[in-house]
């Protein structure tokens, strides 16, 4: 059978080696495998981010493996686990980082616990699971070594942990929604979408009140960046569907103050 790509990503950074050690493991297993790395600088402990993260990679990897380790409750009892969907595998632990992915390509169809200790590496602590289990097993299922019935114990779908995308709020002329990703360059992106603006009336080249914190703005809504002006602050539609607020050729998070969770209120310009 072909092998799986595994596609993986991580906190773990650059620095000390973690990111090398776990595909190094994957590829004693069998140096064909071939590893796509989407992202290790999600931010330490940032279950949310790597969620987010991952629900807006998984649309454009490949199908097969999806190796996911954001891990604060490494060792304890929340389980790591092995999520069969329509796209493939996905294995991580189970604390909400794998979910908004699986939603995306259509849900879990089936969870299984990770607890076949023929594919756990011993270890006297147990501080790095992405090399001692989520990383052998993903070898497991990306060369068909294993079945996903033969990983471990099944689990309730049902109670798996979730994060949820939070809900913007519209009333009248005004929509409410939060920041809910920075990227490199400091662009925000909000929870809201398109359409809710359009619903409210605006459009392309629209003026709209913002209030960002205690702070309040007037912006436009642009195609694209250079329609903004250099330095202006302003609205785009990024290319993942969202209404992300930027400035061109700067950094909207650092000069807008747009951290993440953030609350955002927009109004027409003529509201009142």
């Amino acid at each position: 059978m072909d092998k799986k790509i595994i596609s993986f990503a991580s906190d773990f950074g650059l620095g000390d080696g973690s990111v090398g050690i776990v595909k190094g493991v994957i590829n004693r297993i069998d140096p064909e495998i071939k590893i796509i790395d989407i992202s290790h600088s999600i931010k330490p402990q940032d279950i949310r981010g790597g969620s987010l993260l991952l629900m807006r990679a998984i649309q454009y990897i490949p199908e097969g493996i999806l190796l996911a380790v954001v891990d604060p409750g490494v060792g304890t009892d929340r389980k790591p686990v092995a999520l069969e969907t329509e796209w493939g595998y996905m294995i991580g632990p189970d604390n909400g980082l794998l979910n908004l992915a699986a939603a995306t390509v259509g849900g879990v169809t089936r969870g299984f616990e990770l607890t076949n200790k023929e594919w756990i590496i011993p270890s006297d602590g147990s501080t790095f699971e992405g090399r001692d289990k989520f990383g052998p097993f993903a070898a497991a299922l990306a060369t068909s070594s294993l079945r996903i019935e033969e990983v471990g114990n099944e689990v309730d779908i049902a109670l798996l942990n979730n994060l949820l995308i939070p809900l913007t709020e519209l009333k009248d002329v005004t929509i409410k929604g939060e920041v809910i990703w920075n990227d490199h360059y400091g662009n925000s992106q909000t929870n809201i979408v398109p359409s809710e603006l359009e619903a409210l009336g605006f459009k392309f080249g629209s003026s709209i009140n913002i209030k960002i914190g205690e702070d309040q703005h007037i912006v436009q809504w642009h195609r694209n960046f250079q329609e903004l002006g250099l330095g202006n602050l302003g609205l785009i539609t990024d290319s993942w569907g969202m209404i992300s607020i930027v400035i061109q050729n700067g950094n909207a998070a650092g000069s807008a103050h747009t951290h993440e969770g953030k609350e955002i209120i927009m109004t027409s310009d003529n509201s009142t």
